[in-house]
C-alpha cells in the first residue's frame, strides 16, 4: 500500500511539474504576443502622430493655396487695401513706424497676378527681423524683392544717450502673387 502512496505522491508531483511548465510556456508565448501587439501599438501611434502633424502642416499650406487662386484678371481693391491694413497692424504690432507705402500692379507671367508693394519703415534690427518673420508667416505667396537698411538720420537732441537703441531706414520691395484659375 505504501508503495501506492508512493505512486500516488510522484505521479502527482508529475502532473504538477507538467502543468506548471505547459502554463508558463502559454504565458510566455501570450505575454510574446502582447509584447508584439504592444509594439505594433506603439508604431501606429507614432504613425497617427506623423499623420496629424502633416494634416497641420498640409492645412496651412492648402490655406496658402487658397488664398493664392483668383479667378480675376488682377488684385482688388479690396484685397489691396486689406494686405495694406496687415502690414500696417504688423508694424504697430512691433512699434515700427511707417514712413511711405505704396502699391503697383506689375505685369507678370500669363497665369500669374502680381501686386508689389514698397515700404518705407524705421525700425530697430530686432524690430525688422520680427517684422520679416511676420510677413512669412502671412497666409500669401510673399517674395521679398529688395531689403534696403541704412542707418537713420540721428537728430541733435538723440545724440549721446546711451540706453537709445539704434533705429534704421528699411526699404522693403514685396510681391504678392496670386494664379489665375483655369475654366
Amino acid at each position: 500500500m505504501r508503495e501506492r502512496y508512493t505512486i500516488f505522491v510522484l505521479l502527482m508531483v508529475l502532473i504538477a511539474v507538467a502543468f506548471f511548465t505547459l502554463t508558463s510556456r502559454s504565458m510566455e508565448a501570450k505575454m510574446q504576443k502582447v509584447s508584439d501587439l504592444d509594439n505594433k501599438i506603439k508604431t501606429s501611434q507614432e504613425k497617427l502622430n506623423s499623420a496629424r502633424i502633416m494634416d497641420q502642416e498640409l492645412s496651412q499650406f492648402a490655406l496658402i493655396i487658397d488664398n493664392s487662386l483668383t479667378k480675376t484678371q488682377k488684385f482688388t481693391f479690396d484685397e489691396v487695401n486689406e494686405f495694406k491694413t496687415k502690414i500696417g497692424e504688423m508694424a504697430h504690432q512691433r512699434k515700427i513706424s511707417i514712413n511711405k507705402m505704396s502699391d503697383t500692379n506689375k505685369f507678370s507671367l500669363p497665369n500669374l497676378i502680381e501686386t508689389t508693394y514698397n515700404l518705407e519703415l524705421e525700425a530697430s534690427y530686432v524690430q525688422i527681423g520680427q517684422f520679416i518673420s511676420d510677413l512669412e508667416a502671412q497666409d500669401n505667396i510673399i517674395k521679398i524683392h529688395a531689403l534696403d537698411i541704412s542707418p537713420a538720420q540721428i537728430t541733435g537732441k538723440d545724440t549721446g544717450t546711451a540706453g537709445n537703441v539704434s533705429r534704421y531706414k528699411v526699404t522693403i520691395e514685396l510681391s504678392v502673387f496670386k494664379v489665375k484659375k483655369e475654366a
